[in-house]
């Protein structure tokens, strides 16, 4: 009985300590902790303190940690229009891949948009968190590359950069049966990945393209930078 209760408190310490990691950093370096309850990429929903519920936009952060997860506000070009969006990190390094999209949609809210300022703010300094710091604006044109509307926000998207040599770029990684494109998202990664001359085989030599062998290249090119 004495061990049930151990691990009983063990686990209600483990999930409170958990729930206190939610946070986010804004674009004033201000940080609001408390729950994290839901993200559609575009704004997130936390529970600031776990009292007051607050909803901000992407643009008005830098990034926010959530479940384990971290994501960045990324500015996109739809058109004629700029705005910012979230994207789940993938892999960071030499060479970036982030993730947009999915099920983490945001619960129905009654309540009215309000804006929460903390009194106290809590500097991160200029790279953000993780050193990964603000998501700056990146232009991503038609066809393929154009960012996607609200109610596609449920499929994931996934988006390659390496920074100095070009802006971020879409890899379709998924039902990808038309050699063209497969040749393109290939180009793509023999862009950022090719100097290596392992991964570069790999790459040239890949009959499917998935999720899984694009975030393993990734990963095996930043441990080799």
């Amino acid at each position: 009985m004495k061990i049930f209760s151990l691990f009983t408190l063990l686990f209600f310490a483990i999930s409170m300590t958990g729930s206190a990691q939610d946070f986010i950093v804004k674009n004033n370096d201000d940080v609001i902790r408390g729950t994290i309850k839901g993200t559609d990429y575009f704004s997130v929903f936390i529970s600031a303190n776990d009292q007051q519920d607050v909803i901000l936009p992407a643009k008005e952060v830098k990034n926010f940690f959530w479940n384990g997860n971290s994501f960045l506000s990324k500015g996109f070009a739809n058109g004629k229009n700029f705005e910012y969006r979230f994207v789940k990190v993938m892999e960071i390094g030499t060479v970036n891949l982030y993730s947009f999209g999915g099920g983490t949609l945001m619960p129905a809210v009654k309540e009215k948009k309000v804006r929460f300022r903390p009194s106290v703010g809590i500097g991160t300094g200029t790279g953000g968190f993780g050193g990964m710091g603000v998501g700056g604006g990146i232009s991503i044109g038609g066809g393929r590359n154009a960012a996607p509307e609200r109610s596609g926000a449920a499929a994931v998207r996934y988006f390659i950069e390496k920074p100095g040599t070009g802006p971020l770029q879409e890899v379709p990684m998924k039902a990808i049966t038309d050699e063209d494109k497969k040749a393109g998202v290939k180009t793509v990664l023999l862009q950022k990945l090719g100097d290596q001359p392992g991964l570069k085989a790999k790459i040239e030599t890949a009959t499917d393209l998935n999720s899984r062998d694009v975030v393993s290249w990734v990963q095996e090119y930043n441990m080799k930078r």
